[in-house]
């Protein structure tokens, strides 16, 4: 079990959901916090609050997809405070849509948020933390690299991508004494899914019913806490994506799975055709 007390923490996201709720974790164990957030005013009031009972919080406004500002904040943080110890790429957004109307230019926005930003941050503290010999770092994949949901193609795509990044960077990373936890979550009750209403009758079903089978950020946030205090190399959160993770190796199972789910989710040929002007 690592102790945390004057460890130094960055957490992307920092001002909201989970990152919000990792935030305050850490600073009951006396991390040294560091925040990062485009919505500056949400950081103020979570350093404020955390300050407020005791804690020592640094914040910046980030954009991750941007890597001259992350590089500016990592130089930053090495000046003023030596390095990290625990790096938590939480900061991401999400797509919903089928592959055929989801145009390049949102690809691009994913991959720079959900994938690049990640890789920016990573590879702005890692020569850091390899002349250290020591550091930790932590990256939220999504459940949805298992299941690999029609309608949430891009999403399922990028984030596999990263979990794979993550999982190889663990065993790459061992022999410089560089811990690396990947987690992937489950679906989660935060503002990452309230612009996202959906295209079909299942797809509004499922969001307006997202807090009956989603998890709350507040347990979430606890589980990756606890998932990098006991340093693990991977955290499924959820019995349900260890579910997913095993139907990857029954093909017919997760084929029938992806059928469903497209019968439900999916939008009719003629309306596809019509919304992606390929008709």
């Amino acid at each position: 079990m690592a102790k945390l007390k004057g460890k130094r923490v960055l957490i992307t996201g920092g001002a909201h959901g989970i990152g919000r709720t990792m935030a305050g974790h850490f600073a009951k164990d006396g991390a040294v916090l560091i925040l990062s957030d485009m919505d500056a005013a949400g950081l103020a009031k979570v350093a404020g609050e955390l300050s407020a009972k005791g804690a020592t919080v640094h914040t910046y406004k980030v954009d991750i997809s941007k890597k001259d500002q992350v590089d500016k904040m990592a130089a930053d943080v090495i000046e003023k405070f030596g390095g990290l110890d625990i790096l938590i790429n939480n900061a991401g957004i999400g797509h919903n849509g089928e592959m055929v109307e989801t145009p390049i230019p949102t690809w691009e926005k994913l991959m720079a948020v959900d994938f690049w930003g990640t890789l920016y941050h990573v590879y702005a503290f890692l020569p850091s933390m390899i002349r250290a010999k020591s550091g930790h770092i932590v990256t939220v994949s999504s459940g949805q690299a298992f299941f690999r949901l029609p309608t949430w193609g891009p999403y399922s795509v990028v984030k596999l991508a990263l979990g794979a990044f993550s999982e190889l960077l663990r065993i790459e990373l061992r022999k410089f004494g560089i811990k690396v936890t990947t987690v992937y979550p489950f679906m989660i009750h935060t503002g990452f899914y309230k612009e996202i209403e959906g295209d079909t009758i299942g797809s509004k079903v499922s969001m307006k019913l997202l807090p009956l089978y989603s998890m709350k950020a507040e347990t979430v946030g606890k589980i990756i806490y606890k998932a990098v205090k006991k340093q693990k190399a991977v955290e499924m959160v959820s019995p349900i994506n260890a579910l997913g993770f095993l139907t990857r190796s029954l093909p017919p199972v997760s084929n029938l799975v992806s059928h469903a789910a497209l019968m439900f989710l999916g939008k009719s040929k003629e309306h596809l055709l019509e919304d992606a002007n390929l008709q």
